[in-house]
């Protein structure tokens, strides 16, 4: 228990509360596929079709701009790093070329921003909080590939705008305003189903989940490429804050060659490499793409998730609210007020402002202790009475947080606000002699949208090359 008696993080969260089926808009069906072993996708995506390569693995010099290989010769299979957004358009484009795409994310869902977390696992649906990206506006291609896996959220009345002023020493409402809700929709029967749903239309698509990707080099004679991605058993602090790893899983590695790679995440994971996330031991990017992004010309910053649930129903007066002007708090949803989601226990999805984030350097115990206070003040100001103490608190890190875009797009608004637009262009960054490219939402804006529709122009891209 953290201090003043309130549940954190450490082990599996079971809900004792009676009505656990009770959903609105329809029964909740949807089960964590992130969490088994196959990934269960529609169309003829399957997962880890290519056997692992034996032997040891062979030693490449570094990844260099040019000359290290034939750049002649048909592009005929390709790897995708990345199972986001970006990553899913590209497989996309690819798969209907009739290219062998091999797609290798790291965690275990596919989606990216698209994710959702699952307290107890597929088996118990009552505790889930999409902790990522809140509501889509679709545009282009992306909103034509939706069907059926989207549904509208706010209703209408249901999503403000609340301005606040004041600081440390004490705040207050100063304004509430009604965002209209034209357009915004969300995944159903959860955020990540639409990952799964985009991999389901890419035919013959070879998925492998939970694994970490390194890009090893480049075959002088061959041109191609060798990736390896590897599966490790948790740690004890990964069990300590994600206990739903704690399923059996053996060690692997396995190794492939393709004629061409794409790294479809962060920019400044491509450029430095990163002891958490892709955990790459050196930059994967060629030089000639790390220069093309060096500069400062992209940057992420981080924000803090919170996730709480009631066992009641606090009748809130709004689905959610982007707020302004506070302190700590930047945006509140009843994440159970979304279509096809358990109603009780009642679960809210919180974001720091980034202000408070960078403020000092915070811990998962820190953030769940010190910014539940700030969001239990925050409802009592909006209910004009104190909430229940939460049966449920668990503190996330979002550092995925797009800053700046190489088209040099100023974001609007603070996330997840700024995640709804979609900008008119975009900047390829491909490397047709190394046969590699990078993509991501931070090549044209910051949107899904503008995810999706940077990979399937990177797909473009290969597609072209291959034609060659």
């Amino acid at each position: 228990m953290a201090e003043g008696g309130y549940p954190s993080a450490g082990k599996p969260r079971r809900w004792a509360g009676k009505d656990t089926s009770a959903v609105a808009g329809g029964e909740a069906k949807d089960t964590d596929a992130s969490k088994d072993r196959e990934v269960r996708l529609a169309g003829g995506a399957k997962e880890d079709s290519l056997p692992p390569r034996s032997g040891p693995p062979r030693q490449f010099p570094r990844p260099q701009t040019g000359g290290q290989g034939p750049a002649s010769g048909s592009i005929r299979s390709v790897c995708v790093v990345g199972g986001g957004p970006s990553g899913l358009g590209c497989c996309r484009v690819l798969c209907d070329a009739g290219l062998e795409v091999t797609l290798v994310q790291e965690s275990r869902g596919l989606g990216g921003k698209l994710c959702t977390k699952f307290v107890n696992g597929k088996e118990d649906p009552t505790l889930h909080f999409d902790m990522g990206v809140q509501l889509l506006r679709p545009a282009g291609q992306f909103a034509q590939e939706l069907e059926g896996v989207i549904a509208p959220w706010p209703l209408p009345g249901r999503f403000k705008l609340l301005r606040t002023s004041g600081g440390w020493n004490g705040w207050k409402f100063t304004e509430e305003s009604e965002i209209p809700v034209d357009g915004y929709v969300v995944g159903v029967p959860s955020m990540s189903a639409i990952g799964r749903h985009l991999a389901g239309q890419c035919k013959n698509l070879s998925v492998h989940i939970d694994r970490t990707a390194h890009v090893r080099g480049r075959d002088p004679k061959s041109g191609r490429w060798e990736v390896e991605w590897t599966r490790k058993a948790p740690t004890g602090t990964q069990l300590k804050y994600r206990p739903e790893l704690a399923e059996d899983i053996s060690s692997e590695a396995c190794r492939g060659d393709f004629d061409a790679v794409v790294l479809a995440f962060e920019a400044n994971k491509l450029t430095r490499g990163c002891k958490s996330g892709y955990k790459m031991v050196e930059p994967s990017a060629t030089p000639a793409i790390r220069q093309k992004l060096s500069g400062g010309k992209t940057k992420t910053s981080q924000i803090w998730n919170l996730m709480v649930a009631f066992d009641e129903d606090l009748k809130m007066p709004w689905d959610a609210a982007s707020v302004e002007g506070h302190r700590s708090i930047g945006w509140v949803a009843v994440n159970s007020s979304k279509p096809q989601r358990a109603k009780l226990p009642q679960c809210f999805q919180v974001f720091s402002t980034r202000e408070w984030a960078d403020w000092q350097q915070w811990g998962k115990r820190d953030v769940e202790r010190e910014l539940l206070v700030e969001v239990m003040d925050f409802l009592e100001k909006v209910l004009g009475r104190r909430p229940p103490k939460p049966v449920f608190v668990m503190a996330g890190r979002w550092g995925n947080n797009t800053e700046s875009v190489l088209t040099g797009v100023p974001p609007k608004g603070e996330f997840p606000m700024r995640a709804l637009g979609h900008e008119a262009a975009g900047k390829v960054v491909w490397e047709g002699s190394d046969r590699m490219g990078a993509t991501g939402d931070w090549t044209r804006g910051f949107s899904v949208s503008d995810a999706f529709t940077a990979g399937q122009e990177m797909g473009e891209a290969v597609v072209k090359e291959a034609s060659r």
